[in-house]
Order: C-alpha cells, then sequence, then structure tokens
C-alpha cells in the first residue's frame, strides 16, 4: 500500500471517494490527512484525517483528535495507523482520540491492534433541527439593534473581535481561530453584538454540509455577556429559520461544562447518539 499526504495540491484527486467536510479543512493550520491507496490500481485502501489540539500551548498537552477512519481490511488500517502514530510523536502527541458514529469490525480490530481502547458511550455532539431551535422559547423574543449579523461585519471588524476572544482565551471549537477568514462562517446565521463602535461577541456557524451545521464559537464581554449570549441566540435562531429548511440540523458540541449546562437548558430531554471512542496514550521519548 502506497501511503500519501494530503495536501491542499492534491485534496482534489479524492473528491468524490472522501466526503468533502474532511477535504475543505486540508490547509488549516493544525489539520492532517493520509490516505492509503493501491499501488496497482490507485483504488483508496484507508484514509486518516485528524486535528491537533492544543499543538502551540506550553501548558497543555498536545492532543489528537481523529475526525476519519477508514480501512478496506484489518492489515490496511494498521499499516496506515503505524504511519500516524509516527507522525503523531513528531508533534510530541500525548493522547490520540476519537468518537465515530460507525466502524467496520475491521476498523475495530486494527485500532485496538495499534494500541486504542475501544468503548461506546453518548455522543458529545447533540443535533437539533432548526424547527426545535424556532421552537425554543427565547426565540421568540426579538434581539435588540446591537446584535448583528455577521454579513454586516467588515472583515478588520471581524478581526478585531476575533481578537478579543482570542484574548480572553475562548477559542470555541476551534485552536486555529485567529486564522480563519470571515468567509469560514456562514455569515447569514452567525451573529455578534456591536457596542461603542466595537465587536464585543461573537456566534459563528461553519456549514459542514448540505443539511448540518455546527456551531463553532459562542463568546461575548462582560459585564452582560450571558445577556448579549442569549440576544444572539435569538438572531441567528431566527435568521436560521429564514435561510435554511425546518429539517436542516445544528451541531451542538458539548465541549466544556458551560456549553453542558446550556444545551441541557435548552433541550432538557437531548442526548447524543450511541457512537464508537477510542483513546491511546503515547508513550514519550
Amino acid at each position: 500500500m502506497t501511503i500519501i499526504d494530503i495536501t491542499e495540491e492534491n485534496a482534489g484527486d479524492y473528491e468524490g471517494v472522501i466526503s468533502p467536510e474532511y477535504l475543505e479543512n486540508i490547509g488549516r493550520r493544525y489539520y492532517r490527512g493520509i490516505v492509503g491507496s493501491d499501488p496497482e490500481t490507485g483504488g483508496l485502501r484507508a484514509a486518516l484525517f485528524w486535528e491537533l489540539k492544543d499543538a502551540e500551548d506550553e501548558e497543555a498537552d498536545t492532543v489528537s483528535e481523529l475526525q476519519y477512519f477508514f480501512a478496506a481490511g484489518e492489515d490496511e488500517g494498521i499499516e496506515l495507523l503505524e504511519e500516524y502514530l509516527k507522525k503523531s510523536a513528531e508533534n510530541n502527541v500525548v493522547v490520540s482520540d476519537f468518537e465515530f458514529q460507525e466502524m467496520s469490525i475491521e476498523e475495530q480490530t486494527a485500532m485496538e491492534r495499534s494500541g486504542f481502547s475501544l468503548s461506546t458511550g453518548e455522543s458529545r455532539d447533540v443535533f437539533v433541527t432548526v424547527e426545535e431551535l424556532a421552537e425554543l422559547k427565547i426565540a421568540k423574543k426579538d434581539p435588540p439593534d446591537y446584535i448583528r449579523s455577521l454579513n454586516d461585519l467588515l472583515p478588520r471588524q471581524f478581526k478585531a473581535g476575533l481578537m478579543r476572544s482570542v484574548f480572553h482565551k475562548r477559542y470555541g471549537l476551534l485552536d486555529d481561530l485567529p486564522f480563519l477568514p470571515i468567509t469560514w462562517y456562514m455569515g447569514s446565521i452567525s451573529s455578534c453584538v456591536i457596542t461603542d463602535g466595537k465587536v464585543n461577541g461573537l456566534l459563528l456557524v461553519h456549514k459542514v454540509n448540505s443539511e448540518v451545521y455546527r456551531v463553532e464559537l459562542l463568546f461575548a464581554e462582560n459585564p452582560d455577556a450571558n445577556i448579549n449570549i442569549l440576544n444572539m441566540m435569538r438572531l441567528s435562531i431566527r435568521s436560521a429559520s429564514e435561510y435554511l429548511l425546518p429539517h436542516d440540523k445544528v451541531i451542538l458540541r458539548r465541549h466544556n461544562q458551560a456549553v453542558r449546562d446550556l444545551v441541557k437548558k435548552l433541550f432538557p430531554d437531548k442526548t447524543g447518539d450511541q457512537v464508537v471512542m477510542g483513546i491511546k496514550e503515547h508513550i514519550m521519548n
């Protein structure tokens, strides 16, 4: 099997074979991908995409979150994971983990033979439909005029708002938050807080695919942070109802306690799907 690094230059070669939601991330600062192909036919035999977390934080361990794994067979999976582990060592990865909606027996065995401990459990992601969001009690009230659509911002205003979030160490789901352009987000359904001509709050939504969207950042500065977060949610929900379909889904990732509490309050009966989870602690030399 021939193992190839996925780059911005060759990512297009895999369109139609690998989902665009993984290929589009290639070129981001902490995102990586490798594939294994048949040396004779060039057909895809294995693929792995991952994202480094806290890679440049001297006070935190580097974690690698696996985003996608495919293996046509157990041997192909093990061979690709061997290459991944070499690359992880080069990036001083301390822990690798993942949660996948589904995995074949061959893929699970390859993971286990490569040192991953597997289990099943509830996903950190909660999926809600646009219709369910629109039915929330909080969505019935009009947001104030200082809550604006992201489409109303100039790129320099957006950048200044990002830097405020970074200053407060609020990165949301994005370690590369300072490097992503305003076009990365759905401007029509993302929102912001503008007071005294400054952007001091952002609710950023990214389009994962044609029917799924994910909240990437929810940030507002004090003293009115909680009120402004609520008002940004009102505007974004209203905009989603206008621009998206009722059955389109929004991912709420419960990545910290504050978000877990918020999701529990808004959707007390919602749970994440059952997923396959994996974790491996790397031996550092």
